[in-house]
């Protein structure tokens, strides 16, 4: 296990599931993103999120812009007073007083949770792993490592605006956590030369209060089925570099097709006597 910062393990050598899986949607967009890092706001609170709930000992790296107009509202972000304080705290994460406060009340959410703290007990933050496939080096960061009844457990911690399980599940597929989490358990154990898989864990918390905690155990058929596509994706990965094409979503013609429930309008269309009209 490797302790370092985020810009650190970001700058250091190897491909991670964050980045393969933009080719899910086109080779364009893993380049895209590769050099173009996701700075949203979204991603930002994340980062927060995780600090104060999983490493809160580190909460003075995290610095709230406070400074107010006039009229009481908050001043935006930019112009001579925000350069000078990003200046002045130059190396922090600076986030709105808004942000700081929801994120705190999520972490004391996450915490107080008895079934998240069984998992948060003890353990390590933020580790960092690396390991060579024939694609080449790879690498994963896990959120948080610990041993649960005996066992090496992989414990994430997300964010989601619903953490029910039909809800959470379809956001997971829709993102390709099933693949994140197949990448982290195949990985440690290639990058530690075990045969022993580490338990998969995810802890889930609603972004909005009341911040809604539910615990998730990764079963193996969804591990398996996030196997299978990143293997493809590896696979597509390495065409990508053998032929040097990095294409778009398609690289010829297609032929547009609409989704099913259209066509179920023909049968309303010929209770009212209008099948001919269109």
């Amino acid at each position: 296990m490797t302790r370092m910062t985020f810009d650190q393990y970001r700058a250091s050598p190897g491909l991670n599931i964050s980045a393969l899986k933009h080719l899910r949607h086109s080779p364009q967009m893993f380049i895209h993103r590769l050099e173009n890092p996701d700075t949203s706001p979204a991603m930002q609170f994340g980062t927060l999120a995780h600090l104060l709930t999983l490493e809160p000992h580190r909460s003075d790296e995290v610095v709230p812009w406070t400074k107010r107009t006039e009229a009481g509202a908050m001043s935006p972000r930019r112009g001579k007073d925000w350069e000078a304080f990003k200046a002045e705290h130059a190396g922090k994460l600076i986030v709105t007083l808004d942000e700081m406060n929801d994120a705190e009340d999520l972490a004391r959410a996450v915490r107080s949770d008895p079934v998240a703290a069984k998992y948060l007990f003890k353990g390590e933050a933020e580790v960092s792993f690396s390991w060579q496939w024939p694609v080449g080096r790879c690498k994963a960061r896990a959120d948080w490592v610990t041993s649960v009844d005996g066992r090496l457990t992989l414990v994430g911690l997300k964010t989601a605006r619903d953490c029910r399980p039909f809800q959470f599940g379809a956001a997971a597929a829709r993102l390709g956590y099933h693949l994140q989490w197949a990448w982290y358990q195949d990985g440690w154990r290639e990058a530690h030369g075990t045969d022993t898989a580490p338990r998969m864990v995810e802890i889930v918390v609603e972004s909005e209060a009341p911040h809604s905690v539910i615990v998730y155990t990764i079963p193996d058929d969804v591990l398996e089925q996030g196997r299978g596509e990143y293997q493809d994706l590896l696979i597509a990965y390495q065409e990508c570099q053998r032929s040097g094409d990095w294409h778009g979503p398609a690289d010829v013609e297609q032929v547009l097709t609409l989704p099913s429930w259209v066509y179920g309008a023909d049968d309303d269309l010929s209770d009212l006597g209008l099948e001919g009209i269109r």
